[in-house]
């Protein structure tokens, strides 16, 4: 089983970084030019519902919404789910800021659900290999 595990975040790992190299962060601005755009995304990312918020923030991540970032961070800060804390750390990486993520790392670090600190620990160590284009690791 452990063995699966290590599979599997290897290979989604690989689909990010692979997605992440070919992409680069928009602005609002780029996708519509609705004037409530952004202020209704951040309003999703909030929300009580969860399938609002889930999908406000693949949204953000899909289309890679650089100033959906605070709204991100904030919401991780916050939020009880953990299969929506990796989602917001996946977005946060897919965003590229070095705020967001900082908030991985320490979301790897110090989250309460190993699960969670797994996955965080992953996709911040993905983060390094790319920004040096070499190994560097955060201990697991």
């Amino acid at each position: 089983m452990r063995t699966y595990k290590g599979f599997l975040a290897v290979v989604l790992l690989t689909a990010i970084s692979m997605s992440s190299t070919y992409a680069q962060a928009n602005s609002i601005r780029d996708i519509t030019s609705h004037k409530y755009a952004l202020e209704n995304l951040i309003t999703g990312i909030h929300s009580e519902n969860d399938g609002v918020r889930r999908n406000s923030i693949y949204f953000a991540g899909y289309y890679k919404i650089v100033e959906a970032e605070d709204a991100l961070i904030a919401q991780l800060k916050k939020e009880k789910d953990s299969s929506t804390r990796i989602l917001i750390a996946l977005v946060l990486y897919e965003l590229g800021s070095e705020e967001g993520l900082f908030e991985v790392k320490d979301l790897s670090l110090n989250d309460k659900d190993a699960k969670v600190r797994r996955m965080a620990v992953q996709i911040y160590n993905e983060y390094l290999v790319n920004a040096t284009q070499g190994t560097a690791f955060i201990g697991q």
